[in-house]
């Protein structure tokens, strides 16, 4: 791609950029076509752990903090980029999703009650957050038809446009599912 554009929407926060913690347990199963950056999140209670997901949580840009976020990244080019005569016939879009998630650091000896809540937890989470990716990744072609129906001068409007239809959906989504709690991702 030549002289392109980038475009990024936060879909609810910012994420923490913590890299993955040895010996930490993972989600099961991860989310899917997303990059994923791990938060480590100590604790031998379900009190601790819970403290520990408040303070360590991603927090939205309007101060929410959930316990996972996912941020899409849209990018656009096209030959001619930016000029009157281009070629949108030829566009690429392309899109990024990464996923900031917890990722309980338990002791050994922490009880199987706590190792299933968390299990069950993570799991719900990940499918709450497989929700953002599915719609943020489903929409390229909506963003890459706008795009061609466009002219050289509205193109890149067209494209932002889309992006935000995706914005408002994660907004209605997390409404709809209290961020995930409707879907099971309550800890404890």
């Amino acid at each position: 791609m030549t002289a392109g554009r980038a475009f990024l929407l936060l879909a609810l926060a910012l994420p923490l950029a913590v890299a993955p913690t040895a010996g930490a347990a993972t989600p099961e199963p991860p989310v899917r076509h997303a990059t994923m950056i791990y938060y480590a999140v100590g604790g031998a209670t379900p009190a601790q752990v819970r403290e520990r997901l408040d303070a360590r949580a991603p927090k939205s840009p309007d101060g929410y903090r959930g316990d996972a976020y996912t941020r899409w990244e849209y990018r656009w080019n096209w030959p001619g980029y930016g000029t009157a005569s281009c070629s949108l016939a030829q566009a690429v879009v392309t899109v990024r999703v990464v996923v900031s998630f917890p990722r309980w650091t338990h002791p050994k000896a922490a009880p199987a009650s706590l190792v299933a809540a968390w299990n069950r937890y993570t799991r719900a989470l990940a499918r709450h957050e497989q929700g953002h990716v599915d719609y943020a990744v489903g929409r390229r072609a909506a963003v890459v038809r706008a795009i061609k129906r466009a002219t050289c001068g509205s193109a890149n409007a067209a494209a932002l446009k889309q992006l935000d239809v995706i914005r408002k959906h994660d907004v209605s989504y997390d409404r709809s599912t209290q961020h995930g709690a409707t879907q099971g991702a309550r800890f404890p």
